[in-house]
């Protein structure tokens, strides 16, 4: 089941999208320009509750979650600030199964109590901003969502005006 996970997630940045672009909508956020393409079975439902700005959506059948949001970097160090957002989810009791790290992107998962997530975050606007998404969803349904997976880091992108 994991390796399910790992094996998507590795292999997003060459996967082309698999699902069929009506099946998909785009999602930009209006003040900092984060962008990323929702299932047509996710549904907004409010604010992300994360620092920045953004939208989080729900799965129709409620059981599964994706945050999109935008925001200024933290500082000089993206690598610093990646390896600290990495470090909070660890404390927070994830196991993080997959982390790769580059100086303008990191992408992590991991699991937690019959739930696992992936997350990813692009430096964008020559380092003055970061766009960020999150997918949490239950273990159980890993197989289904590798091609989410796989859309989520592909379509991650900087669409609006930099701040």
């Amino acid at each position: 089941m994991l390796r399910s996970l790992v094996l998507a997630i590795a292999f997003f940045s060459s996967v082309s999208g698999s699902l069929p672009a009506a099946d998909w909508t785009r999602y930009v956020n209006p003040r900092f320009g984060a962008a990323v393409d929702v299932p047509a079975d996710f549904a907004a439902d409010g604010p992300a509750q994360v620092a920045g700005e953004g939208k989080r959506f729900r799965a129709s059948n409620g059981r599964a979650v994706i945050t999109v949001w935008g925001g200024p970097s933290q500082g000089a160090d993206f690598l610093t600030e990646m390896g600290r957002r990495i470090g909070a989810e660890e404390d927070e009791g994830w196991a993080i199964t997959y982390r790769s790290e580059t100086p303008d992107w990191a992408a992590w998962g991991g699991t937690r109590g019959g739930h696992v997530f992936y997350a990813k975050t692009i430096l964008v606007c020559n380092g003055r901003q970061t766009a960020n998404v999150r997918l949490d969803y239950p273990a159980m349904d890993v197989p289904g969502f590798d091609a989410v997976v796989n859309r989520l880091g592909q379509s991650l992108a900087q669409d609006g005006a930099c701040f």
